[in-house]
């Protein structure tokens, strides 16, 4: 009669711990989403950047539990210059939002209208008045055209193509569009790029000569892959 007792006891005991787990299984989430203490009251950005209140206010007074990535995807549309998005939560109440810009390439200067036109291109295409610019941007000058619709991919390509030389300064570069034909400047090397399209290509072929850094004269390309010089090496 003693053991049937014991074994009644030692089963409504497990029933009581496996009742009790279920139940706290429920109830921790919901503490988790729903107690103050994990209510979003500090955000930070890295590096430092402006956002609109009425995006901050999304996640202000919101359970950190609940935000992902997909809750910051307003950004990319708000600001066409963010290339990725890193959301970190440091519990119990901060959010630090990691951002990568897609880079600044060259600043451009359209001359063709009544009033000049200044403005920064980025590496994603996307164009945008020339704010606090970088400093090692393509300075590029537009006195005459028409312009061709690729003509700032091909800035972007030339930009990129000279970046893998680490001895040149893309921000000592200077482009003129004169509308059939690109000039271009380093320091004392004049570069006649002829026609404004395959400028990577072109860039690579005269990359060696510009990283040197002893090029003092005139470079004409003949062709897409080849040029002739009077540079004084």
């Amino acid at each position: 009669m003693i053991k049937g007792n014991i074994d009644i006891e030692k089963t409504s005991f497990r029933t009581f711990l496996v009742f009790s787990f279920f139940v706290l299984i429920i109830l921790l989430p919901s503490y988790l989403i729903f107690s103050s203490k994990y209510i979003v009251r500090n955000i930070e950005f890295s590096p430092k950047y402006h956002a609109d209140n009425s995006f901050l206010e999304t996640l202000y007074g919101t359970s950190i539990w609940t935000l992902d990535e997909t809750s910051l995807e307003s950004l990319y549309s708000a600001d066409p210059t963010i290339e990725r998005i890193e959301l970190n939560k440091i519990l119990p109440s901060k959010l630090e939002i990691k951002l990568k810009l897609y880079e600044e390439i060259a600043e451009i200067s359209d001359l063709r209208g009544s009033q000049p036109k200044i403005f920064v291109l980025y590496k994603n295409l996307y164009t945008t008045e020339s704010i606090d610019a970088s400093k090692n941007l393509v300075s590029v000058t537009i006195v005459n055209g028409p312009v061709d619709k690729g003509f700032n991919g091909e800035i972007v390509a030339l930009f990129m193509t000279l970046s893998n030389f680490d001895e040149i300064n893309t921000g000592s570069l200077k482009l003129t569009h004169l509308g059939t034909s690109v000039v271009g400047y380093y320091n004392d090397t004049e570069i006649l790029f002829g026609s404004p399209i395959d400028l990577a290509t072109k860039a690579a072929a005269v990359g060696e000569l510009l990283s040197d850094g002893s090029c003092q004269g005139t470079v004409r390309f003949v062709s897409t892959n080849s040029f002739v010089t009077d540079c004084n090496i």
